[in-house]
């Protein structure tokens, strides 16, 4: 604990405050040089969301088990994994997670990521599986799984990139965190719960920024997702720079340090690292090997739902464009080929739907969610739409940043978010650059309904099959 007090004081003071100097170089006498770095490295991935860290949408049967007699609701589910294990207790819990553990990812999957192009995985772990805050409800034993996945990720040679995507008191509020509680990320309300993530990280670096892991651990992301609007932003850049101290103190590998952007504006983490007032030479040479990290959807706001593919496009092209701008390397560490918010529990358990304007959110419909998790009922403009903007997706981050990451490998049940299932669709393009709608950022294929918005596209093809009915029945 006496180490995790330095490492906060050393970020305010100054390493000078102990007598002493924090060397980029680490405390330790030999130092590798991982042969990957933010610059060198195309990051063509997946994440596996849902395995170490449950998500409801993702595995939903492990949280509908709750809602199995007719005596129970969806009031009764658990919405996150701190209050699955809470739930069930201890022996319980353990016992259904490591089955999923087991089960929802194994080697074979590892061999079918190889196989579909992609040369990384992006896993995330929670803080628990580590070192648990004292009277977490979570269950250890995540850990021996990465383990597992760093082994057959180096068998097909694909590279790791570990996510500590959970920290006490959840630093977003959501579930992917483990605690949801919308809107009140408590992550920054206990100074014991940022010195807890410190250990954590550091036990982290400890272990897998060694020679063993030499080129299979590529990057550590020190957490995912803090939700930077609702956080104190100084406490968040101090964390950043702080872990990374520490990281490069404590490694004998010097991979890649990976900050989230915070939901900050892009380049706001250079003006931070690089461009900051009176930051001297020296102090800005320290941080190198470093990666941003921006996650991108365009389904978590009714604006973003109420556009047309035209648009959805230009977005895109321009997204990618002003990224290719940032001084730090940075990737696209989370995308989908999502278009709407209709995946139930993809807000939340108990939570509807923009598309729907469902509770709780109060906007006009635009349109209905049946048939988008179910193939057969895809329109053949549904399926060009969704290939297009999976392909513009490919094209500019693979084109103008550092690379792209897929959220995620695959779910139970839903066609937007699982890559595995949109290459069997023939929605993912194999190979991967075999675009069919796509070609230097431009859609050659517009239909006329391109400057149309999907809702307002709906709408018409009602009235046009209402006019339908009505001749015909003349």
């Amino acid at each position: 604990m006496i180490w995790v007090i330095q490492l906060i004081i050393v970020a305010v003071f100054g390493a000078q405050v102990f007598g002493f100097n924090i060397s980029t170089n680490g405390t330790n006498s030999t130092i590798i040089q991982a042969s990957i770095n933010s610059d060198n490295f195309q990051y063509k991935g997946v994440a596996l969301g849902g395995w170490l860290v449950l998500e409801p949408y993702i595995t939903p049967s492990l949280f509908l088990a709750f809602n199995a007699t007719a005596n129970t609701t969806e009031a009764d589910i658990p919405i996150d994994e701190y209050r699955y294990c809470e739930v069930l207790g201890t022996t319980e819990a353990k016992s259904r997670l490591e089955a999923h553990w087991n089960s929802w990812i194994t080697e074979q999957d590892f061999a079918n990521i190889s196989s579909v192009g992609l040369n990384m995985v992006r896993i995330p772990v929670g803080y628990w599986s580590f070192l648990k805050y004292p009277g977490d409800p979570y269950v250890k034993g995540a850990q021996n799984y990465l383990d597992d996945a760093i082994d057959w990720a180096k068998k097909y040679d694909l590279k790791v990139w570990i996510d500590l995507h959970g920290v006490p008191g959840s630093q977003n509020g959501f579930d992917n965190s483990g605690y949801r509680d919308i809107g009140y990320p408590g992550w920054q309300n206990k100074t014991s719960y940022v010195e807890h993530s410190y250990e954590v990280l550091h036990s982290i670096y400890s272990k897998y920024g060694t020679e063993s892991y030499r080129d299979t651990v590529i990057g550590i992301e020190v957490v995912n997702e803090p939700l930077g609007p609702l956080l104190n932003m100084t406490m968040v850049e101090q964390f950043y720079t702080t872990t990374y101290k520490d990281a490069r103190n404590t490694q004998t590998l010097n991979n890649t340090i990976v900050f989230h952007d915070a939901f900050q504006a892009l380049g706001y983490w250079d003006d931070v690292l690089v461009n900051k007032k009176n930051m001297t030479t020296s102090r800005r040479s320290q941080y190198y090997n470093i990666l941003v990290d921006h996650h991108h959807y365009e389904v978590f706001t009714v604006d973003g739902l109420n556009q047309s593919i035209g648009q959805h496009i230009t977005n895109i092209v321009n997204y990618a464009t002003d990224i290719g701008k940032e001084s730090i390397p940075a990737v696209v560490g989370e995308w989908s080929g999502a278009l709407t918010d209709c995946t139930p529990w993809l807000n939340g358990v108990g939570i509807g739907t923009r598309w729907e304007g469902t509770s709780p959110y109060k906007n006009k419909a635009l349109g209905k969610c049946a048939g988008v998790n179910n193939w057969s009922k895809w329109l053949l403009k549904d399926k060009k739409d969704h290939r297009k903007w999976i392909e513009i997706q490919l094209d500019q981050y693979g084109s103008k940043t550092k690379g792209w990451i897929f959220w995620c490998w695959k779910t139970e049940s839903t066609i937007e978010w699982d890559f595995q299932r949109l290459v069997q669709l023939d929605l993912m393009p194999q190979p991967l650059d075999n675009f069919t709608y796509i070609k230097n950022g431009t859609d050659t294929d517009p239909h006329k309904s391109g400057s149309i918005s999907r809702a307002a596209q709906l709408k018409w093809n009602l009235v046009i099959t209402a006019v339908l009915l009505v001749v015909s029945s003349v």
